[in-house]
């Protein structure tokens, strides 16, 4: 008589229990997929807020280096909020007289927003991190500060600007203020003959 040889396989029992530790390990792996995914989400929430804060900086310092004093222009500036022309608008074409404003607007007790506008239109809002009040300042050519823009006191040309503009941000760590420069002239050139220009 010939002997038959054992079946080669796996029993029920141990079927079983590859099942139970296949499900197992399928659970783990999307567990520490989705923690994966959201500490992805959050990299990305952060990385993201502070390209925002790093272009709002970029912006800011931008459009104030390309302020523009020209007859019948005229800067205006308060702790809230300033209005201008610039060369160096956000979108329109650089070298382009445009108009422009920056302003803050104080969303609720610790939150503030600051918002960019070009020719009358907004185009640009960003809520200020860490910041619980903020404010504008400026500094004439003797660099003397001001709240408001032409100052109330001193001889200052109406269609002139400020040599520095100055954005001061509030929060826990204290005032952290950043500044911007105004690099061409601060008050309108006046035409003698022809093209020839003075800066008296």
């Amino acid at each position: 008589m010939s002997r038959r040889s054992p079946h080669v396989g796996f029993t029920l029992m141990e079927m079983l229990v590859t099942l139970v530790l296949i499900s197992f390990a399928t659970l783990l792996m999307f567990q520490m997929l989705g923690s994966y995914r959201i500490a992805q989400e959050r990299v990305q929430a952060q990385a993201g807020a502070i390209d925002r804060q790093a272009l709002f900086q970029a912006w800011f310092r931008e459009s104030v280096h390309g302020l523009y004093a020209a007859p019948r222009l005229q800067f205006i500036g308060s702790a809230e909020a300033f209005t201008g022309t610039t060369l160096n608008p956000l979108h329109a074409p650089e070298g382009t007289p445009t108009p422009i404003g920056w302003r803050i607007e104080k969303q609720k007790e610790s939150e503030v927003d600051v918002v960019y506008s070009e020719a009358g239109q907004e185009r640009w809002r960003l809520r200020l991190q860490d910041t619980s009040d903020a404010r504008f300042v400026y500094l004439d050519a003797e660099w003397n500060e001001t709240p408001i823009w032409p100052p109330g006191r001193g001889l200052v040309n109406p269609e002139g600007l400020p040599a520095l503009v100055g954005l001061v941000r509030v929060g826990v760590a204290g005032e952290r203020p950043q500044w911007a420069a105004v690099l061409g002239p601060l008050v309108p050139p006046k035409r003698l003959y022809g093209n020839e220009q003075t800066m008296e």
